[in-house]
């Protein structure tokens, strides 16, 4: 790889407080606030699939909190990809879980024989099929990746 600058700017031009602590953190508040209806721009798509499987349904649900998306993959590995903006909580919160914990990329997930679930990057993700096995799951959600956003 080989990256060519054209053109560098050596005396940038910053607002007065572009580096200020508590303008940056004001401005994070608003964006998190913003983003709190939970609804979706994009769905994020799994990069591997099972060979002889493909997405057949895509559906948003409106839920409480914003939607839901409900993608349905069918084929010779059939499965079920679920996404939903995460809620944020105040304090901490014990959520009782069943199945075994999981390092998956930058965070845990629940493993059980048949399905995994996870939090990344602000959206929840739930993935289940009676078909695929477990290390069949865990290809599939290693290759799910949202890249966090700043505006």
């Amino acid at each position: 790889m080989k990256m060519i600058f054209t053109k560098i700017d050596y005396t940038p031009n910053f607002k007065k407080d572009y580096f200020d602590l508590n303008t940056i953190m004001k401005e994070k508040e608003k964006n998190v606030v913003e983003q709190e209806t939970g609804n979706f721009e994009e769905a994020i798509y799994p990069l591997f699939l099972p060979n002889g499987t493909k997405l057949v349904d895509e559906e948003k649900i409106k839920v409480d909190n914003g939607e839901r998306v409900i993608m349905t993959f069918d084929g010779e590995k059939p499965f079920l990809l679920v996404e939903e903006k995460a809620s944020s909580m105040e304090e901490f919160t014990v959520i009782p879980t069943y199945g075994e914990p999981y390092r998956l990329m930058d965070t845990l997930g629940v493993m059980t024989d048949n399905s995994l679930s996870w939090e990344s990057n602000g959206i929840e993700y739930y993935l289940v099929s009676d078909v695929l096995n477990q290390e069949e799951l865990i290809e599939i959600a290693q290759s799910i990746y949202s890249l966090p956003t700043m505006k």
